[in-house]
């Protein structure tokens, strides 16, 4: 009987370990569609620089931030990095043993679908040589920056954030503010076109709005974007200087990742002029690609919404 009540003992002690161990797995299935299982929820968080500030403004502070020249430093620029170990890398540069080196439980990035890479080199894919130190995790590019930044929150819940914390709170319902007071300047000025590009000294690259989240979301909310003829998987429509006014425009949005340098490039341009945008001096900054929180969103819609506001239709 003893020997019995003991096998009895033991197996629910084993059955309870099992469920104890059970309930500390983590899972999560990315926007890639791939779902990364640990034994225990990821403490040593690596992400790409993008990736680490839609995580901080949940309040999850990853060890290791990787950064490189193919992103702007706007996206973190909010951020207080100093207790955090930054990587910096020429593009495509990032070594293993950088990686190695911060003991990561989980490497956050992110995809995109349209070129089929992630955002860290070649070799960050599930398979690739940096899959092999810890798993990769893909915050999927998308038609929002809304949704990315919705993304960024539902993985900072699953890695234990509040993401209904009152400071959280007071960033999504100024972003809701800034947004309806977009939408209403949009809407009042149904005939203006707009336009957003990059620009060298020889080129003018216009953006196509389902290639950049947030120029998407700019149309959905009532925005009138132009869309260029642009080649399957591509960003932009090329154009000639002397053909800059094959699109026109009455308000031109300039790409302004890194700084002043496409609004330079434009102002160095004899044949700027072309463009009746920028013969009416209704030019503007476009957030390229590096938005990832409420705050910054709320911010760059509200000087969007005082260019629309003052700009006038001057195409036919």
């Amino acid at each position: 009987m003893k020997k019995k009540l003991l096998g009895l003992m033991t197996a629910a002690l084993l059955v309870t370990n099992a469920s104890a161990a059970v309930s500390q797995e983590w899972s999560y299935t990315d926007g890639t569609g791939n779902t990364i299982t640990l034994e225990r929820p990821p403490e040593r968080i690596v992400a790409f620089s993008s990736s680490a500030a839609g995580l901080m403004q949940f309040g999850i502070v990853p060890v290791g931030v990787f950064t490189d020249e193919s992103t702007s430093d706007k996206s973190y620029a909010d951020f207080d990095l100093s207790t955090i170990e930054v990587i910096r890398t020429a593009y495509n540069q990032l070594q293993a043993e950088s990686l190695l080196a911060l003991e990561p439980d989980l490497i956050v990035t992110e995809y995109w679908p349209r070129t089929g890479g992630y955002s860290g080199g070649d070799e960050m894919t599930p398979d690739g040589q940096f899959g092999g130190i810890a798993p990769i995790l893909g915050v999927s590019q998308m038609d929002s920056i809304l949704g990315l930044i919705e993304d960024y929150a539902d993985l900072a819940q699953a890695l234990g954030a509040d993401i209904d914390a009152p400071q959280i709170q007071q960033q999504r319902e100024a972003f809701l503010q800034a947004r309806e007071a977009f939408s209403s300047a949009a809407d009042s000025k149904p005939g203006l076109k707009v336009m957003a590009a990059w620009a060298d000294a020889e080129s003018l690259y216009v953006a196509t709005p389902d290639g950049a989240a947030e120029l998407n979301d700019f149309a959905n909310w009532g925005l009138n974007v132009i869309e260029p003829a642009v080649p399957a998987g591509e960003y932009w429509g090329i154009l000639s200087w002397e053909n800059a006014d094959a699109y026109p425009a009455d308000v031109l949005l300039l790409d302004d990742r890194f700084g002043s340098a496409t609004r330079e490039a434009v102002q160095a341009q004899p044949l700027a002029d072309l463009s009746p945008a920028i013969a009416a001096g209704q030019v503007g900054d476009w957030p390229a690609w590096w938005i990832r929180t409420y705050s910054a969103y709320a911010e760059q819609l509200e000087k969007l919404t005082a260019l629309v506001d003052a700009a006038e239709v001057v195409t036919d």
